[in-house]
């Protein structure tokens, strides 16, 4: 395995590999809508036997495997755990520079993003998260601003 000891690339290597799990996902749920109907309505089994529901399952984990849906839980797995390493080695990696920096916030912003309801309709929305979510994301532009003025005037 390759150490991997500047701050940018780890976030970039992090995020294609974010990107590819997401695409893995979407193919999961794709699979996952193409599955027989009994497999989407689990509180069905309610008044079957133990055997029945027994069967049941076993079919459903069989169904699952055909469409290759365990496949790509593998995949899943293995690439989380791939994320999770660089993620740790990002974090005992100092960033050395203003652009480093910016793109390990870039980094938490997207996690937090993705985690964080900002619609006070919704049923998870959370102020205090949503607020800091803005505090972030104020953060990240500001930085943004400054490292493009950075880059203007060193043109």
């Amino acid at each position: 395995m390759n150490v991997i000891n500047n701050s940018t690339l780890l976030v970039r290597r992090i995020s294609d590999l974010q990107r590819r799990r997401d695409i893995l996902v979407e193919r999961q749920d794709q699979l996952r809508r193409t599955l027989p109907e009994w497999a989407f309505a689990p509180l069905q089994l309610a008044g079957m036997s133990s055997a029945e529901i027994r069967g049941m399952m076993q079919e459903m984990s069989r169904v699952e495997s055909d469409a290759g849906l365990d496949a790509i839980e593998r995949e899943l797995e293995q690439l989380d755990q791939r994320i999770e390493e660089l993620e740790n080695d990002l974090l005992a990696t100092p960033a050395r520079s203003l652009d480093s920096i910016h793109a390990v916030l870039e980094l938490a912003l997207g996690r937090v993003r993705g985690q964080t309801s900002k619609d006070p309709n919704d049923l998870f929305y959370d102020y205090g998260d949503a607020r800091v979510l803005s505090f972030l994301e104020r953060a990240a532009d500001d930085m943004r601003s400054l490292l493009q003025e950075a880059h203007r005037e060193a043109v």
